[in-house]
């Protein structure tokens, strides 16, 4: 029988085979623990063979007093084996909202996606994929959740991110790790059982191995089973959304024609179509309930997302959700074009007989704003002024749009409204000069 050494080697080689091709670079995120070190280790030993360029990443997250020690010995190992390393330095914010864990590892991931990399090769093992899988069991996680990790992840605008030893137990990286000689440096967080995966670790899977000793397979079968209903649900869910996605968005009459499941698979699809994480199974369906009795009009803000779902006259749609409170105002002093606060831009088109009359510009204060209180429209001389909230209403805007409308003001007076057109006394007659603005959602090079 082949040492337990060549097996695990074998296994590594058979796994790189079948997802890299030869010139790959593949980026080792090297932590300085047991488990990178192992991969590095054995990456090391089979690039010539395999023709693989290997490079190492160490992510320093500043959180630990030892942090400084651990990307000493990471660039210290990496030197004996002749392997180029780079040690990126990342700020871990938002810890209050997502707990230290998981702010970490957003703040790693980002660091991965910007690095350049085309390849990032990862050391979770069989014991990690038990371990997430049983906690995305008790998290009450569906076939997403389950499918855990692949050996191969391609995201578009992302290094492809690999995991070779999926398929190998911590016991057999730790008997390499002996007979190799190798040290590695102990991070003490992993002795926390205050952290709901070290808790798992080192008090609940200790039980389960004595009696199920098998447990490593059999989560990893359940993390198959998901996957693969996972990848019907996405086909189900692409075949429903090209049937009812139109020109404006979801048609919610089609969308009420589907089964309560896949109507909110297509949401799911959508969402995930559309770079939103979906939200959980119900308040997809709480939503579905929302919509089924929407109006010509609703609007359900999307949490963790800069998107609102908007329903306009029964269609469905995704919406950017303005970061600038409405009331703001912005002198215009005759540039071509005007960023507005919220990111949108108003260029003014010289023109004749259209817009707001040249003449009546020249000398006054002028002044681009949102929508106030009381304001009125009169939109021909022959026609009475309006207030302005019911032509808006009128012209099929939402409330929440309405807001958002910019405004040009001459004195304090509402001399055009975007969609609108201009006040009639401040229109431009055929013949005459006048200034077209014209909102544009990007800087439009002229």
């Amino acid at each position: 029988m082949a040492p337990a050494a060549d097996r695990l080697s074998d296994r590594i080689r058979a796994c790189c085979a079948a997802h890299l091709t030869a010139g790959t670079e593949v980026t080792v995120g090297l932590s300085g623990g047991l488990d990178s070190v192992v991969l590095l280790h054995l990456l090391h030993a089979l690039a010539p063979s395999l023709e693989l360029r290997i490079r190492a990443l160490h992510i320093h997250h500043g959180l630990n007093p030892r942090a400084d020690d651990w990307a000493a010995f990471c660039v210290a190992f990496c030197r004996t084996l002749a392997v180029p390393i780079v040690v990126e330095r990342v700020e871990v914010s938002d810890r209050a909202a997502l707990g230290v864990e998981a702010a970490a590892r957003r703040a790693r991931y980002r660091c991965y996606r910007d690095s350049g990399a085309d390849v990032v090769a990862l050391a979770h093992h069989a014991d990690d994929q038990g371990e997430t899988v049983l906690l995305q069991m008790l998290r009450g996680a569906g076939p997403a959740g389950l499918s855990a990790m692949p050996e191969m992840r391609a995201v578009e605008g992302w290094p492809r991110i690999f995991r070779p030893l999926l398929g190998v137990s911590r016991a057999a990286l730790q008997a390499h790790a002996h007979a190799s000689g190798l040290a590695w440096v102990d991070d003490d967080s992993n002795a926390d059982t205050g952290h709901a995966r070290n808790y798992l670790r080192h008090e609940i899977l200790p039980r389960i191995e004595a009696r199920f000793p098998g447990w490593r397979g059999t989560l990893a079968r359940v993390a198959a089973n998901a996957a693969d209903a996972m990848t019907l649900a996405d086909a189900l869910g692409a075949d429903d959304l090209a049937k009812v996605n139109g020109p404006e968005g979801i048609d919610l009459d089609g969308l009420a024609c589907l089964d309560p499941v896949r109507a909110a698979n297509v949401l799911r699809v959508w969402l995930h179509r559309a770079g939103v994480a979906a939200p959980p199974r119900d308040r997809l369906f709480d939503w579905l309930r929302q919509f089924a009795t929407a109006g010509r009009h609703r609007r359900v803000v999307v949490p963790d997302a800069a998107f609102a779902l908007v329903v306009h006259r029964r269609w469905l749609r995704l919406e950017p959700i303005s970061q600038v409170p409405p009331g703001w105002v912005i002198p215009w002093d005759g540039e071509s074009e005007l960023p507005l606060p919220d990111g949108r831009f108003l260029r003014f088109e010289p023109c004749l007989g259209a817009g707001v009359r040249t003449a009546q510009l020249a000398g006054r204060r002028v002044e681009v704003s949102t929508r106030r209180r009381g304001q009125r429209l009169q939109l021909a001389a022959n026609r009475p002024h309006r207030p302005l909230k019911d032509l808006l209403r009128e012209a099929g805007l939402p409330p929440w749009v309405r807001d958002e409308v910019p405004l040009l003001l001459v004195d304090g007076r509402l001399a055009w409204v975007d969609g609108l057109g201009p006040d009639a006394s401040f229109a431009a007659s055929a013949g005459e000069s006048g200034v077209l603005p014209i909102l544009a959602p990007v800087n439009v090079e002229t």
